[in-house]
């Protein structure tokens, strides 16, 4: 008989037109319409995404560039690929590379900032003296609080690719300046007898007596308990501006 209206068909089943040409291809060529494992086999050579555009070494070599600069555009992976490889690909492809040939999805996301100075000598020495001192406590009496200034984020906010291979974020470098017209102050923790989080909002910039006040809140709401270990940087406002407020 005549060929059924594929449009019609797709309707019916509430399906898509291209899965309705798929069986009708199948049927023709098999007489039967093929089970998951065995469409691989239709096809010779790779499959899976990316596999008729790019082979392992150009994979390889997008995955170097990627380490290279993780925040850096498909136009600046397309460029490079073509530069080392003389194969030309689309954004598309860049993208479904990052996307769908690992297991972690390796989209833009927003990195964390980390100064340039948290790498000198003397305070990686701190870091060594802080990590002694932390491991002699009970992890559960341990807060952590810090504020953060957030309009200043909005001056770095250029985005990342996750890792593909390990679907860590790569920190992006950044300067330690945040002016800010917002702050938001935290304190975090793992004691049960508490919420994991506390945190307020507030205008302006935090001074000592304001971080004072964050702090007053934080404790009269039973976020601290006696004999918690409050964790701070070394922040002017955190040890009362030379002024001991928070003594």
């Amino acid at each position: 008989g005549e060929r059924p209206n594929i449009s019609a068909i797709a309707r019916e089943c509430s399906t898509s037109t291209w899965f309705v040409r798929k069986i009708e291809s199948e049927l023709r060529e098999f007489g039967r319409v093929l089970k998951e494992d065995e469409m691989p086999k239709r096809r010779e050579g790779p499959i899976g995404p990316c596999s008729k555009s790019l082979d392992n070494d150009d994979m390889l070599i997008l995955y170097q560039l990627y380490l290279d600069e993780p925040s850096r555009t498909r136009a600046s992976y397309i460029q490079w690929l073509f530069y080392f490889t003389g194969k030309v690909v689309s954004e598309s492809t860049i993208s479904s590379f990052f996307n769908k040939c690992f297991i972690n999805k390796g989209g833009l996301c927003r990195p964390n900032f980390v100064p340039y100075d948290k790498f000198r000598p003397e305070n990686y020495e701190k870091m060594l003296e802080y990590v002694a001192t932390v491991s002699k406590i009970d992890p559960s009496r341990i807060k952590f609080g810090d504020e953060k200034h957030l309009k200043g984020q909005e001056l770095f906010n250029r985005k990342v690719r996750r890792d593909v291979l390990t679907g860590v974020v790569p920190a992006s470098l950044t300067t330690s300046d945040f002016r800010n017209t917002y702050t938001i102050t935290g304190f975090c923790g793992i004691d049960p007898r508490s919420t994991p989080v506390w945190y307020n909002i507030h205008d302006d910039t935090n001074g000592a007596s304001e971080f004072a006040v964050q702090l007053e809140m934080a404790i009269m709401s039973g976020f601290f308990h006696r004999g918690d270990v409050l964790v701070l940087d070394n922040a002017t406002i955190h040890n009362g501006g030379g002024k001991s407020v928070l003594v």
